[in-house]
């Protein structure tokens, strides 16, 4: 198993740049015996669409066709990491409903890796893909390198997903008693079920529900209910 430099693993995690936070990625995916690297987002940003970023050092020509095509729909890391954390090696299987996909990747040097993910409660996803051009990687050292690659993944995901826009949680400074009601709430409780579960009036606990809203800055219960989840509040 090849050994990071204590002084490389430092680095990164002082660095407050994300394309430099990147490179010094890069580097330590080479020394796993791998050309190229690739960490993609996927952020939730409130209530809007979550929205997706990348960087990679393949190819230029790639990544512009791979943009054109939009084949990020049809990549099937991209699927499975989407729904799983276990990470994917690359093989004719993966791609057998795409194969022009895999032959096209191939005709640019990425023809063996795999790819990992990682999700939090806020619903933000993370995948990362490292590849080279030669040399099969067999489940020997996939093994061998699983646990580093794992940990690349997630120290990406928390180093860079708290750096996009509306990631820094807010301090909604909800009461223990708003928390409860909440929580009520998101199970399907009305205001009625709630009050009398936790021995209050119904009116009280409307009381609670709308200050639950105008914290979040929701428009109504439902979407303090999503924003909450969203944060990790419930």
């Amino acid at each position: 198993m090849p050994h990071w430099k204590e002084q490389q693993l430092e680095q990164l995690l002082a660095e407050t740049d994300e394309q430099r936070m990147f490179d010094l990625a890069v580097s330590l995916a080479q020394q796993l015996d791998m050309e190229y690297l690739c960490f993609g987002m996927r952020v939730q940003i409130a209530t809007f669409a979550p929205q997706m970023r990348f960087f990679n050092n393949y190819p230029d020509a790639w990544n512009e066709r791979y943009q054109r095509c939009n084949y990020v729909d049809i990549d099937p890391t991209v699927a499975h990491c989407h729904h799983s954390l276990m990470p994917l090696l690359w093989c004719d299987d993966v791609f057998r409903e795409t194969p022009e996909f895999r032959e096209e990747a191939k005709s640019f040097g990425l023809r063996h890796g795999w790819s990992q993910s990682a999700h939090d409660m806020r619903h933000n996803e993370s995948i990362l893909s490292i590849a080279r051009s030669q040399g099969a990687i067999n489940l020997d050292e996939l093994y061998d390198k699983a646990g580093q690659t794992i940990w690349l993944c997630n120290l990406l995901h928390t180093l860079m997903i708290d750096r996009q826009p509306g990631q820094a949680t807010p301090a909604y400074n909800l009461s223990e008693r708003e928390t409860e009601v909440l929580k009520w709430s998101a199970a399907g409780k009305t205001a009625a079920d709630i009050a009398c579960i936790l021995s209050l009036s119904q009116s009280t606990v409307n009381f609670h529900i709308r200050s639950i809203i105008t914290k979040t800055n929701a428009s109504n219960k439902a979407g303090a209910i999503a924003i909450a989840a969203m944060r990790g509040l419930i």
